[in-house]
């Protein structure tokens, strides 16, 4: 019981927001990183940050294998680029009609022991209560270690990295995707929950029917985002950019 009580006392607090978007997938990935690290630094109030690419790109996990999640032939072929991200998690494809939040919450050694499991379950559990307002009739569930369903067929992946006093949680929404790209730039996974069951990415995942507008007001109410913008460390997003989410050496290193 102390853990629950832990987490929603992490979860009660208030938090800034951000809907700052960079112009392209690498900087906004680099932008989640820094923010991590200068809330961790500053030991400053979390932070809700909503934002969506305009161009599709490939993002790995942390963790993940290239050759065991990517058609590099047809990213290659179609100039789609290929990256990985902080946070773990599996491989996803990014672009218009995916809507994206970066949660980052901050966290005391006592909240350590709840652990990620329990933290992940918290925080998709408190999205599903508010997605279930809008819906009540419709089944949506949490499903794998960090997946959300409705009529079990998954819309939504989630992740996350920890430091020392801030954690990232990494989600994506399909709304408006163009589901049939999935296939053509992601391979079957080299992990795949249980009830997903073998079946094909098209078998598999859904548009949820929520507009983006709808999708940010659910989420910044949900997290009571009602403190003004951070400044952001663009500086240091720069520096990652340059050393990391645009070098092979990151993004193709496994």
């Amino acid at each position: 019981m102390i853990n629950e009580h832990l987490i929603s006392e992490m979860l009660d607090s208030s938090c800034h927001f951000s809907e700052t978007t960079l112009p392209t997938p690498a900087e906004n990935l680099a932008l989640d990183e820094g923010l991590l690290y200068q809330i961790n630094e500053q030991n400053s109030v979390g932070c809700l940050r909503l934002w969506e690419v305009d161009q599709h790109a490939v993002v790995l996990g942390s963790s993940n294998q290239v050759a065991a999640n990517v058609n590099l032939a047809h990213c290659k072929q179609d100039q789609i680029p290929v990256l990985r991200r902080c946070t773990g998690g599996g491989t996803v494809l990014l672009g218009p009609g995916c809507f994206i939040f970066s949660l980052f919450l901050r966290i005391t050694a006592d909240q350590h022991l709840a652990g990620i499991e329990a933290t992940t379950r918290e925080i998709l559990n408190r999205i599903i209560a508010s997605l279930r307002q809008d819906k009540p009739n419709a089944r949506i569930e949490l499903q794998g270690i960090s997946d959300l369903t409705i009529e079990g067929r998954k819309f939504s992946g989630n992740s996350q990295r920890w430091l020392t006093t801030t954690l990232l949680h990494h989600g994506t929404i399909l709304y408006d995707f163009d589901l049939d790209r999935i296939p053509r730039y992601l391979t079957s996974p080299e992990r795949e929950p249980e009830y997903r069951s073998h079946r094909d990415h098209l078998e598999f995942v859904t548009n949820y029917p929520m507009k983006q507008p709808e999708l940010a007001q659910l989420f910044t109410d949900t997290w009571n985002a009602s403190q003004p913008e951070p400044d952001l460390p663009l500086e240091r997003v720069k520096e990652l950019v340059t050393e990391k989410y645009t070098t092979e050496k990151w993004n193709l290193r496994r």
